[in-house]
């Protein structure tokens, strides 16, 4: 560990991101294109401006990953397969995915390209790392909202781990925010996200437009680095592809001195505070100081002191870092072309002049020459040797020394580039397809409940329920266990504890759990003799997904409620499929709740209000995590016919009473038309139309 050195990795939404990045000292970038992205708002690259990126990372010997970190549909899989194979072409070196349908299709397009698990993968335990990576990803970026030793724990298990260090935190665990896809249609899963979180909301039901319920200050971990070093962690990331190129060369100088020196001078965090800040910065979660001060927004003095720092911060990377060492030997021998051989950084090669010529009044000196190939400004170069070898009375122009030098240098960056450019294998795999045409089945419904009453009520008339832990072992008839799901918690602070308790179930005769995320599928790995049931929380939106879930030891599966009817009907249901009919859809999971941190805890009965006056439940689970639900009812007890090949639907009844639960299950039996007020999703409207802009590759 004593030479252990962690990749400082910084974010880049432009070329010019790019530049602050290399010479204020990154060791990777990480950057989006211009589709599939989860970043789609930023400038993004084009397929030139990706090239010129990887040529200029790879000759300065920084990495370049691509975030390609959406999910995405079936009617996009070829294209994303051309976008693998050309990120495979211009050498890029790692792929940045959250999707696992993505993740099938860059492995059978490019075998050997490093797949990195993104944090929208929810992965929070040492056991959903292992998952991870038994998964085929060579690194994971875990949840930001984890403790210092819950991070120790992830590193412990071998898997690089990616941790966020600095740069805008989510309210929700990400990957799990479906706000801004319901609210606006535009989904943070497609990298759309309009960050509705950053509008009024207050606690309770009273309206406050000066409050900031979903609202957390930007993440920094600067004052941290030591010891997370000394956990193992592999890389440091800094969130901020959307930012400027002078908060990304603020970022990077501040983490480049926590990196090297253990900590980091407050200026350069002040320094970054004024650049960008939500009311200044937080560690809670790392120190698990959760609660108000972690909250906060973007104030008008936040904006003002930007102004006053972004000549000093674009001073930082106006000109090339001379950092590494260049040696060269010259030979200038009579009637033989000049040679000017170079070495820098394991890298050698040689270039040739012409004849040197007969020297008038005076011969070239080995001070002459050292002189000229010095001259190394506006390079990444600083010379560290210069030898010579020299006849009498010859001699060569400064003009031609001038020459060679520039010569050599672009010899020396084109070598350096080939040897930090991966090699891939790259198959002409085109994604394969039944397109049989789903079936109209029997929907089998499944009632998810929180109350063991209800839940007794709801299986005299649906076929099955899904229900949390705890009220799975208040469960004691065989009839009920034997049709009963078990749920597991959101977020998992405790596998040891939560293992041992599904055991027991499994012992009682539970058979089926519920997979809401990769933690959970580590956790039940460890289960023998059990079906596995893939849970909303998967975001499964793709044909492939539901693929390589089966592969995975999923056996069925609720796809994605961001997908829209049909194409959830077009999907190639390769295991049983279904679909959330019924509830409050969740908006967010969240580990700081937003109720107790404004008003104290409330227990039950909880929500927040939005400044038009909406109101959203929250609820919370013993004061570990809370998720908000929508402010509106999802209904479709009208529209089954729609989804088509569907195997079973979801209500998710809460902890309505029996009778509620009951009358809700009827009334789907019934297929009858909901009344009042209540919403059809995104299963009508789908996601934003951002995608018609959509770069194509021929």
């Amino acid at each position: 560990m004593k030479n252990f050195r962690p990749e400082l990795l910084a974010p880049a939404g432009s070329y010019e991101s790019i530049l602050a990045a290399v010479r204020c000292g990154a060791d990777g970038i990480y950057v989006g294109g211009k589709n599939f992205s989860a970043r789609a708002n930023a400038v993004n690259f084009s397929d030139e401006e990706l090239k010129a990126a990887a040529e200029y990372c790879h000759t300065h010997g920084v990495k370049l990953y691509r975030a390609m970190n959406t999910v995405i549909l079936d009617s996009e899989a070829e294209e994303f397969c051309r976008e693998v194979r050309f990120s495979a072409e211009t050498g890029i070196d790692g792929l940045i995915i959250q999707d696992m349908g993505a993740a099938y299709l860059a492995a059978m397009t490019v075998p050997n390209m490093p797949l990195h698990g993104s944090t929208q993968m929810t992965v929070h335990t040492p056991l959903g790392a292992i998952a991870a990576k038994n998964a085929g990803f060579c690194r994971i970026v875990p949840a930001r909202e984890l403790s210092l030793r819950e991070i120790q724990a992830i590193c412990r298990t071998g898997i690089e781990t990616e941790v966020f260090v600095q740069g805008a935190q989510c309210m929700s665990l990400s990957g799990q925010c479906y706000m801004s896809a319901l609210i606006g249609s535009r989904s943070a899963n497609r990298g759309q996200c309009a960050q509705a979180c950053r509008l009024p909301f207050c606690a309770g039901r009273k309206k406050n437009t000066d409050s900031y319920a979903l609202s957390l200050k930007d993440m920094s971990l600067m004052s941290h680095i030591g010891k997370l070093t000394e956990s193992g962690c592999a890389s440091y990331k800094i969130e901020g592809r959307m930012k400027r190129p002078e908060y990304v060369a603020a970022a990077v100088t501040a983490l480049r001195k926590a990196i090297d020196s253990g900590e980091c001078p407050e200026k350069d965090i002040s320094r970054l505070e004024a650049v960008f800040s939500r009311s200044g910065f937080t560690d809670g979660y790392l120190t698990q100081s959760l609660g108000r001060e972690m909250f906060g927004f973007r104030r008008k003095e936040d904006v003002t002191a930007a102004k006053s720092v972004l000549p000093e911060l674009a001073s930082l990377y106006k000109d090339e870092k001379r950092g590494a060492d260049i040696s060269f030997f010259l030979t200038v021998k009579e009637n033989t072309p000049v040679s000017l051989s170079f070495s820098s950084e394991g890298i050698s090669g040689a270039v040739t002049g012409g004849i040197p010529e007969k020297a008038v009044s005076r011969s070239l000196s080995p001070e002459d020459a050292e002189k000229q190939l010095s001259k190394l400004g506006g390079t990444r170069y600083k010379s560290a040797d210069v030898q010579c070898e020299i006849d009498n009375g010859i001699t060569i122009p400064a003009a031609e020394l001038n020459r060679l030098r520039r010569e050599a240098v672009s010899q020396c960056d084109r070598l350096m580039c080939e040897k930090n450019t991966p090699k891939y294998e790259i198959s002409e795999y085109i994604p394969e397809r039944s397109y049989c045409l789903s079936r109209n089945t029997d929907i089998a419904f499944r009632v998810m409940t929180s109350d063991p009453e209800t839940l007794k009520a709801s299986l005299e008339y649906a076929k099955s329920a899904i229900a949390p832990v705890s009220v799975c072992g208040k469960l004691s008839e065989d009839s009920l266990i034997e049709r009963t799901a078990v749920s597991l918690p959101d977020i998992v602070t405790d596998e040891e504890k939560l293992l041992r308790s599904l055991e027991a179930l499994a012992q009682r005769g539970f058979t089926s759990f519920v997979c809401g995320n990769f933690t959970h599928l580590g956790v039940l790995s460890q289960l023998s003799g059990i079906k596995l049931i893939g849970g909303t929380g998967l975001n499964i939106t793709n044909s492939y997904a539901l693929k390589r879930f089966a592969q995975l030891g999923i056996s069925e599966a609720a796809a994605s409620f961001e997908l829209k009817a049909a194409q959830f009907s077009a999907l190639d249901k390769v295991i049983p499929t279904g679909f959330y009919a019924y509830g409050r859809l969740p908006l967010m999971i969240t580990r700081n709740c937003p109720v107790k941190a404004q008003s104290g805890c409330m227990k039950k009965n909880c929500g927040i209000t939005d400044r038009t006056g909406r109101f959203f439940p929250v609820e919370c689970d013993g004061g570990k995590y809370a998720r908000v639900r929508n402010c509106t009812v999802l209904e479709t007890s009208d529209k089954l016919n729609d989804f088509k090949g569907a195997s079973f639907a979801l209500l998710d009844v809460g902890n309505m009473p029996p009778e509620g639960a009951v009358s809700v299950i009827q009334r789907y039996i019934r297929r009858e038309k909901p009344s009042g007020e209540f919403t059809r999703g995104l299963y009508y409207r789908g996601f934003a139309e951002a995608d018609k802009e959509r770069t194509v590759r021929r």
